[in-house]
């Protein structure tokens, strides 16, 4: 698709068709967990996949070729994501039909739809549905964020220390000893740790001020894209507390991301920062 197509996109048009794509696809998911029958299995022996993994990714997939047939898209599920490396100037989905599956498979309410829409190098649009709270989380660049429709913003805690943070770790055991240690680093300055097993439920509970930061290692482009433009505009700021070691672009670079409200930024990178030259 060349400059002249992609300057047509409208953008509230992708925004409404993310989001009831988005809310169809978490019924879907709910429907196949109910049901019991999840297959099982493991995508290098450690991180689980099941096969409403696949038949929600497929549904997701099948409704973006129909619509929007010269988009490219970018899944969890798609051969060869993990070294894929899209530039984003064509118009590109990137999506994650069940981030969180070890906790969706569990019955647990952590787990999320993630959609999101990107061109010309950037997060155009972000879309993230929780199912098993009817929340849905949407951003269009520059024009704010919302949870069910409703404004969101960032939280107005002002030190570290009455924050709440949250985090995750990696499906393996590599490199547990240096994670461990920055988590105990983190829990000595602030109110508490969370974590829930989904990016993207981290990214949104940031948005709308229910956890003061997030920061996470290693996450991928599917689980971070939609929930990224909902937190920053929802007054998040973002960075990174290493350097790039994935050769990742920026736009959706996963490797050493922080993300908290403007107040409490400076002390929680700092704090990461420091870590990551002690280790």
């Amino acid at each position: 698709m060349n400059k002249e197509m992609a300057a047509d996109i409208d953008l509230q048009e992708i925004l409404q068709f993310a989001s009831e794509l988005a809310l169809k696809a978490g019924d879907r998911a709910l429907e196949l967990r109910d049901a019991g029958d999840l297959g099982q299995d493991y995508k290098e022996s450690v991180e689980l996949v099941t096969s409403a993994d696949l038949d929600v990714s497929r549904l997701i997939e099948r409704a973006i070729q129909e619509k929007y047939p010269e988009h490219l898209f970018l899944t969890e599920e798609s051969e060869g994501a993990e070294a894929a490396r899209p530039d984003l100037e064509t118009p590109t989905w990137i999506i994650d039909p069940i981030d969180g599956t070890v906790g969706y498979v569990r019955g647990h309410f952590q787990f999320c739809i993630s959609i999101a829409f990107c061109m010309r190098g950037k997060i155009q649009v972000g879309v993230v549905n929780c199912p098993a709270l009817r929340e849905l989380f949407t951003a269009t660049l520059g024009q704010g964020a919302c949870l069910n429709g409703q404004r969101i913003q960032v939280s107005s805690t002002a030190i570290l220390k009455n924050s709440l943070v949250a985090t995750g770790f990696p499906h393996g055991w590599e490199g547990i000893d240096r994670l461990a240690k920055r988590l105990g680093e983190v829990r000595k300055q602030c109110r508490d740790v969370r974590r829930s097993g989904s990016a993207a439920f981290d990214l949104c509970w940031v948005a709308c001020g229910r956890i003061d930061a997030y920061y996470e290692e290693i996450v991928k482009a599917w689980d971070l894209a939609a929930g990224k433009l909902i937190a920053i505009e929802a007054g998040a700021q973002y960075g990174y507390f290493d350097e790039d070691r994935r050769s990742e672009l920026l736009e959706i670079r996963g490797y050493a991301s922080v993300v908290s409200n403007p107040k409490v930024y400076d002390e929680i990178f700092s704090i990461l920062t420091n870590t990551v030259e002690s280790l």
